[in-house]
């Protein structure tokens, strides 16, 4: 979950021209009509066809967090493009999507399998992050023929008391004089410690929008009343769709607890990674080892 840049260095060369490369490998952005909005999501094609699998090119979706949007994954989507046919939706109220009256996880979980279908998707792979997990895992269970595996990013799902959260109050909406005011608005939720200045200044820049002469945030401050999860995480339990998890090694919101709890409720779990150096947001601050913990799953189909 977002909002402002850290005051950190910039990175060193490699990582920078790294970033750079992903940022400047081009996505077209498509609509699809979900339920009387448009929810448009990331496109990055098919592989070439010296790189194409016999058949269609397998499906890998990338799901964002609570007040994020696609281009969360700008950096780290095009680094698969050549094995997979990739996209990253925008959940409704987030991002580039339209707005709604209310939102829901099973909403977010019908726009997800909606893109798929408008990207010619099947047996597809979900990797998704924090709060996009539910409803992930939700469109795995409605759809199993398309989406055959999730791959959960420091998210928490089973609560070991079976607890829901409360709605969270819903804020009124931001808005600043200026472009550069909003900017330095702009903050991780949770901050972290490590995050790459680099990458916060590219998705604080792709988070904003003009209105009337001012600024404010893509997403619609309603969303706040959709952080509970309508009962699902009893739902889910049991959930026979293959799933890995990937935790921060120093997550502000995954203890040994809530890990083990998420493996003992998925019944297809496959062992937890850990991605060392990194909290919540770990493709903010560990963008490279992310990429190699993904790259190492995926090849090892389930």
């Amino acid at each position: 979950m977002p909002m402002s840049a850290s005051s950190n260095d910039c990175p060193p060369a490699p990582l920078s021209q790294w970033l750079e490369a992903a940022w400047s490998h081009p996505a077209t952005i498509r609509p699809v009509e979900v339920e009387g909005a448009t929810i448009r999501y990331r496109d990055w094609g098919t592989p070439p066809a010296d790189r194409a699998p016999a058949g269609p090119a397998p499906g890998l979706v990338f799901v964002h967090g609570f007040l994020a949007h696609a281009r969360w994954w700008d950096h780290i989507a095009p680094h698969f493009a050549d094995r997979y046919h990739v996209i990253a939706p925008d959940f409704s109220g987030m991002g580039d999507s339209d707005r709604r009256p209310q939102y829901s996880r099973r909403q977010y979980a019908r726009e997800t399998l909606a893109a798929m279908r408008d990207a010619g998707m099947a047996g597809a792979t979900i990797v998704c992050h924090s709060f996009g997990a539910v409803s992930s895992l939700l469109a795995a269970k409605l759809a199993p023929d398309m989406v055959h595996r999730v791959i959960v990013l420091d998210a928490f799902v089973f609560r070991a008391d079976g607890s829901e959260p409360l709605n969270n109050a819903v804020e009124p909406e931001k808005r600043y004089a200026t472009r550069e005011d909003a900017l330095a608005r702009y903050r991780l939720k949770p901050p972290g410690q490590w995050p790459i200045r680099q990458i916060v200044d590219y998705l604080a820049a792709h988070s904003l929008r003009e209105t009337d002469g001012q600024w404010g945030w893509k997403f619609d401050p309603q969303t706040f009343a959709c952080v509970h999860s309508e009962g699902l995480r009893d739902e889910l339990r049991g959930i026979a769709t293959p799933v890995d998890f990937v935790r921060a090694a120093n997550s502000d919101i995954i203890d040994d607890a809530a890990l083990a709890s998420f493996v003992a409720n998925t019944a297809n779990c496959g062992a937890p990674v850990t991605v060392p150096l990194s909290h919540h947001h770990l493709m903010i601050e560990q963008p490279v080892a992310l990429v190699s913990a993904l790259d190492g799953l995926l090849a090892h189909p389930r």
